[in-house]
């Protein structure tokens, strides 16, 4: 996928960022689809490193997505044997999730996955532009959150 570099310098900011957001999510589907599974199982299994029986709507709140959305992609991995999703014990409303033995094989390659995209991201900045960014970046979805 290219970089329309027509003059980026007059481009509205949304659509820049957008443009950016769009680049970077190709390029992560591209990575982690190569492991053999699809970029939104890959933030569950992230979100679920180091955690188990995790409830469904603390991922769908971490990715911030719709219930709908985030019980579409959990029916899917545990359909294909990556999460084991059960009743709570104690609240037969809240569904808890937790990774499968093949999730957990396949962890570090994920997680190295999204490191690798970090670390491509963190090489084109100093480490105060990194800093600058970031904290744009959080001033900026706090206030679209709103």
């Amino acid at each position: 996928m290219d970089w329309n570099e027509e003059n980026p310098n007059e481009m509205p900011l949304a659509q820049l960022l957008a443009n950016a957001c769009r680049l970077a999510t190709w390029r992560l589907r591209t990575y982690i689809e190569r492991i053999g599974i699809h970029s939104g199982q890959g933030r569950v299994l992230v979100h679920l490193h180091g955690q188990d029986n995790v409830p469904q709507w603390r991922i769908a709140e971490a990715m911030n997505t719709s219930p709908a959305a985030i019980t579409s992609i959990l029916k899917r991995m545990e359909r294909d044997g990556w999460i084991i999703r059960a009743r709570d014990p104690n609240d037969q409303r809240t569904v808890r999730i937790r990774m499968s033995d093949k999730a957990r094989a396949l962890e570090e390659n994920v997680q190295g996955t999204f490191m690798q995209i970090e670390e491509e991201i963190s090489a084109i900045y100093t480490q105060e532009e990194r800093q600058q960014l970031r904290h744009l970046l959080v001033k900026l979805s706090k206030r679209l959150s709103k």
